[in-house]
C-alpha cells in the first residue's frame, strides 16, 4: 500500500515546554549571541499567540494522523550526537530493534534527570527490517542497528528531535520506524540525496501491506545554542515552503551546496522535510503548510506541514 500520509514539523524545545518557561528556555537557547531587533517584537502578548499558534499546528498533524489510521510512522530525524558517537556517524541509519528509548529532560536548557523521564517507544520491526533491505538494493549505503545501545549520551538515549513529535503526535499504540539522517556531523550527507532517497522510501514502502506515515522532525532555519543561536532566516524558510507547497522539493537540494554558518545547526535538518516532501510528490501530493511563525524564543522558524496523497 501507498504511504498514506507525510508530515513535517519544526523541533525546538521551546515547542515542548510550558509557556511559562519560554523565557528561561530561550536565554539558554541563545546564550550570548546578541539577538536581531526583531526578536523584541516577541513581547509576552505575542508569545500568547504563538503558544496558541504551537498547539493548534500540534492538533492539526495528530487529527491528520488519525484520519490516516497509520500501521507504522516512519520518523525522519538527526542525531545530535546522543545515540552515534564521534567515533562513527553513519550517514543514513535505519534502527530495527523492538523499542527505542530517550529521557525527555533536556540538560541544554538546564533541565536534571529529576526533571524527566524514560520514555519507551515500541518500534515496527518488519517494515524497519524491510526498509533497511530495500533502501540497500535500491543503492544507498545504510547502516543498520539491531540493538538500541546509545553510544553518544549512553543514559539519555534518542534525541528529542525523535522522542518529542513520537510522544506528542503519535498515537500510543502506533509503532515507528527510526531513521536517523546525518546533518549535523561533517561531512554531512550531501541535500542532492534527499529526493532519491525519499523517492526510493516511497517505492519500497508502497510494497508493503502496512499503512505507513512518514514523519520529518527538525529545522527550519536556525542555529539552537550555536554561532547564529536566536537567528531566523524568515526568507529562506519562505523559499522551502514555497517549494514544497509547489511540489518542488528537488530544488532544495542545493541549500548545502556552499558551505557557510547560516546552513548548519537546526536549517541542517531540511534535509528531512527534503527527504518527505520528495517521498509524497512522487505520489502526487504537496505540502499544506498549517502554519510557519518566526519564532526568536523558539531559536528555529518553526512550521507544521502535511501531504495527503
Amino acid at each position: 500500500m501507498p504511504i498514506v500520509l507525510g508530515l513535517a514539523i519544526s523541533h525546538s524545545p521551546t515547542l515542548y515546554r510550558d509557556r511559562s518557561r519560554w523565557a528561561e528556555t530561550y536565554a539558554r537557547l541563545r546564550r550570548e549571541v546578541p539577538q536581531p531587533n526583531r526578536a523584541q517584537t516577541e513581547t509576552p502578548e505575542t508569545l500568547d499567540d504563538y503558544e496558541r499558534r504551537v498547539q493548534a499546528g500540534f492538533a492539526a498533524l495528530r487529527d491528520r494522523l488519525a484520519e490516516a489510521k497509520t500501521d507504522a510512522v516512519v520518523i525522519l530525524s538527526s542525531d545530535k550526537g546522543r545515540v552515534f558517537s564521534p567515533t562513527q556517524t553513519p550517514q543514513i541509519d535505519v534502527y530495527v530493534g523492538d523499542e527505542i528509548w530517550g529521557a525527555t529532560h533536556d540538560p541544554a536548557i538546564g533541565e536534571t534527570p529529576a526533571d524527566g523521564q524514560r520514555v519507551t517507544l515500541a518500534c515496527h520491526t518488519d517494515v524497519s527490517a524491510w526498509l533497511a533491505d530495500e533502501l540497500t538494493e535500491e543503492g544507498f549505503d545504510v547502516s543498520i542497528n539491531r540493538f538500541f545501545k546509545p553510544l553518544g549520551a549512553p543514559e539519555d538515549g534518542a534525541g528529542h528531535a525523535l522522542t518529542d513529535p513520537a510522544r506528542t503526535l503519535v498515537p500510543a499504540d502506533v509503532p515507528i520506524v527510526p531513521m536517523f539522517i546525518n546533518a549535523h556531523r561533517r561531512p554531512a550527507v550531501s541535500g542532492h540525496r534527499m529526493p532519491p532517497l525519499g523517492q526510493a522510501l516511497a517505492r519500497v514502502l508502497g510494497e508493503r501491506d502496512e499503512r505507513v506515515a512518514l514523519l520529518a522532525s527538525g529545522g527550519l532555519s536556525g542555529d539552537p545554542q550555536g554561532y547564529l543561536a536566536g537567528w531566523v532566516d524568515e526568507s529562506l524558510d519562505a523559499w522551502v515552503l514555497s517549494r514544497l507547497r509547489r511540489g518542488r522539493a528537488a530544488q532544495l537540494g542545493s541549500i548545502w551546496d556552499l558551505d557557510s554558518d547560516t546552513v548548519r545547526g537546526a536549517t541542517a535538518e531540511i534535509r528531512n522535510w527534503i527527504a518527505v516532501g520528495a517521498a509524497m510528490e512522487s505520489l502526487g501530493a504537496k505540502a499544506n503548510v498549517v502554519d510557519y511563525i518566526r519564532f526568536h524564543h523558539a531559536t528555529v522558524g518553526t512550521a507544521f506541514a502535511y501531504w495527503q496523497p
